[in-house]
């Protein structure tokens, strides 16, 4: 078998993971990228655009677009920046984090599925991607 490179292995994986992630949000209003933000949203409880873009590796006019869906899906809600008046912070509504909590059930399964047919140290796996990532960014930076 060949072994795909740089690029193609984790799109490979990308798709896998978007496969399951598909998955765990079905029956509920919410996209798999959507997901991603919202679940990380709640882990900071607030963020602007800027950061949500930088932290997940979105283009801006990606997550401005995608803060326009979720605003309009009752998910986050904008709150205007007190020390900048052109920014603003989004963060999770009651519905949003109901959503979350909701699919976190599901997406415990899945995860500890995926950890029964894991066969490597998760962490060490984690480590590695870490790399490329940083490897990806400064690339992409110049």
């Amino acid at each position: 078998m060949v072994r795909p490179g740089l690029f193609l292995q984790p799109h490979v994986v990308a798709e896998l993971v978007g496969t399951l992630i598909g998955r765990i949000v079905e029956g509920t209003d919410l996209t798999g990228r959507e997901f991603a933000v919202t679940s990380w949203l709640a882990l900071q409880e607030q963020a602007t655009p800027t950061s949500i873009a930088d932290q997940l590796g979105m283009s801006a006019t990606t997550v401005s677009a995608m803060v326009d869906r979720l605003v309009q899906k009752g998910h986050i809600r904008r709150i205007p920046n007190p020390d900048d008046g052109r920014s603003y912070f989004i963060e999770l509504t009651a519905a949003g984090t109901a959503t979350n909590l909701k699919i976190r059930d599901k997406f415990a399964v899945v995860m500890g599925q995926v950890r029964e047919n894991l066969e490597g140290d998760a962490d060490a796996i984690l480590d590695a991607m870490g790399l490329l990532e940083d490897a990806l960014r400064k690339t992409i930076a110049g």
